[in-house]
C-alpha cells in the first residue's frame, strides 16, 4: 500500500500539488478545484467522498506509473466528471484544452443500451480502448485499480464476479503493454479480490 487510502481528500490534493506545482499547462491545480466543485456532495458506493477517487487515480498515475504530463493528470482528475455531473465535454475543452477533452471522452461510458449488461458495455469499452491510445489505456487502468481497492461495499455478489472477470480478461492485457508498474498493481488487486470473494 502506498498510503493513498488513509488520507482525507484535502491531503490527497496537497500531496499531488506539492509534487507537480501550480505552473503546469493545462493547470493541474485548477483541475483539482474543478473536480472538487463539480463532485461536491457526491459519495461513492463505498460511502466515501467521491472526489477522493479522481485524486487517487491521478496519484497512481503520477507516483506509481511515474507520469508527469499535465494533460494526463488533468484528465485523471476529471475522468468521471461528464459521466457523473452535468459538466459537458465542451466545458472541459474550454477550461483545459482539446487533449484533456479527448481523454475524458475516451473514459466516459455510454448509457446502457436496452438489454445490455454493465459487463457487456464495459468489455466493449475495453475493446474500444485499443484504438484510444496509451494515455487513455493507462487512465482506465488506474481508474479500475482504485475501484478494485475500494469495491468492498456497494457491489452485488454477481457484479463483483463480473467486475473481476472484466478486469482480468478485458483490461489487464491492455495494461501490460502500457505500464509495467500499474500492471503489477492491478494484477495484485485482482488476485486479492478473487481470494476475498472466492472467485
Amino acid at each position: 500500500m502506498i498510503g493513498f487510502y488513509d488520507l482525507p481528500t484535502e491531503e490527497l490534493a496537497e500531496r499531488l500539488l506539492k509534487s507537480v506545482g501550480t505552473q503546469t499547462w493545462p493547470p493541474i491545480h485548477k483541475a483539482i478545484s474543478f473536480a472538487q466543485e463539480r463532485h461536491a456532495g457526491q459519495k461513492r458506493k463505498c460511502g466515501s467522498e467521491f472526489v477522493g477517487h479522481p485524486l487517487r487515480v491521478a496519484l497512481w498515475i503520477h507516483e506509481v506509473a511515474k507520469k508527469t504530463d499535465a494533460n494526463l493528470l488533468c484528465a485523471a482528475l476529471l475522468h468521471d466528471i461528464v459521466e457523473d455531473t452535468k459538466t459537458t465535454l465542451d466545458e472541459i475543452e474550454d477550461h483545459f484544452g482539446p487533449v484533456v477533452e479527448e481523454l475524458v471522452r475516451a473514459l466516459t461510458l455510454p448509457d446502457l443500451a436496452e438489454g445490455q449488461s454493465k459487463y457487456e458495455r464495459n468489455m466493449k469499452g475495453f475493446e474500444g480502448l485499443r484504438w484510444a491510445g496509451r494515455d487513455a489505456q493507462l487512465l482506465r487502468s488506474a481508474d479500475r485499480l482504485d475501484n478494485l481497492k475500494t469495491m468492498s461495499k456497494g457491489f452485488s455478489e454477481q457484479r463483483k464476479v463480473e467486475y473481476l472477470r472484466e478486469s482480468k480478461e478485458g483490461l489487464l492485457p491492455l495494461t501490460l503493454a502500457v505500464n509495467t508498474a500499474i500492471y503489477h498493481e492491478l494484477d495484485q488487486a485482482i488476485k486479492e479480490r478473487e481470494a476475498e470473494y472466492s472467485v
